[in-house]
């Protein structure tokens, strides 16, 4: 759903008024969601730090590639690249985190990601690329590298069971002293950081004046609103507790379906055919996310 609305909204006002935009609102979303589930904590100042480190690589920098990525070459293809995203987090996961990916796990992986490439490969409408498609593909890969870069700082963060790897050794989180964050409240500081760096830059360079008049264009500002609530509120925060709960590459890759989980929405809002190239694909990916669910048990069977 992110996908569709904040592509729209940025090629009607611009993905830099978009993301300012989308920010302010998650924060002040987050706030009432925290006080009313009363998800507020003390928490040690080097987790703190990392979730604030992880705003700026994966909101800050990594989305507004994204967003860029979207704009130029669509929500389909921009999809695609962020495919490449739980790759970047298995590499990365090792020898920050201290991760492992049984060959099941890596099995898994290759079949979901293979499926969600054979659904977005796929030929595109036109009118689909504006602009030069070179510079998407480019955008989408340092979004995909953010968004992994921000799950690694994330997770470490929010507080492992078993603190490991470089990450937090150079951070100083040892089983002694690390405290379990709840997403939600990990979400908003992470969305606090990404907000007064992106607003700060905004104001300085003489922009953020441009972002309030974007404030006038309703339908805008209606598909901002609207992905603000699928995306850094809602998907966002179930992202991190997907990652807080389960291996990184392992919830990496199972958010990397969402192009598969496009297809009936474009076809509903753009009355796009679904093919059977589309279909296959689905059945695929949802295959390889079965994998990867079930790889324990898997690995005793076999």
């Amino acid at each position: 759903m992110t996908a569709l609305f904040f592509s729209a909204a940025a090629r009607r006002v611009g993905q830099f008024h978009v993301n300012q935009i989308r920010l302010v609102q998650a924060c002040v979303l987050l706030a009432l969601a925290c006080l009313v589930t009363g998800a507020f904590s003390s928490a040690p100042t080097n987790q703190l730090i990392l979730l604030a480190a992880s705003g700026l690589v994966g909101l800050t920098l990594g989305d507004a590639a994204l967003f860029l990525a979207l704009q130029i070459i669509g929500p389909r293809r921009g999809s695609l690249i962020m495919a490449l995203s739980p790759g970047f987090a298995a590499l990365l996961m090792v020898p920050l985190l201290g991760e492992t990916l049984s060959w099941i796990g890596v099995v898994g992986m290759i079949v979901t990601i293979a499926g969600v490439m054979w659904v977005v490969l796929e030929r595109g409408q036109p009118g689909e690329i504006e602009g030069n498609a070179g510079w998407g593909v480019f955008w989408g890969v340092l979004g995909a590298l953010g968004q992994a870069g921000g799950l690694i700082l994330s997770k470490a963060g929010l507080g492992m069971r078993v603190p490991g790897g470089l990450l937090n050794s150079v951070s100083g989180i040892t089983s002694s002293n690390v405290e379990s964050l709840s997403p939600l409240y990990g979400t908003l500081v992470r969305m606090l950081a990404g907000t007064v760096i992106l607003v700060g830059y905004g104001i300085i360079v003489g922009r953020f004046g441009q972002t309030l008049k974007s404030l006038k264009d309703r339908k805008a500002l209606g598909q901002t609103s609207a992905g603000a609530i699928f995306g850094p509120f809602i998907g966002v925060t179930l992202s991190l507790a997907a990652v807080a709960w389960t291996n990184t590459a392992v919830a990496a890759t199972i958010m990397a379906i969402s192009p598969v989980l496009v297809i009936p929405i474009v076809r509903i809002v753009y009355k796009q055919a679904v093919t059977w190239r589309a279909v296959i694909g689905a059945l695929i990916a949802f295959a390889g996310v079965a994998v990867l669910t079930f790889r324990e048990r898997l690995a005793q069977m076999l």
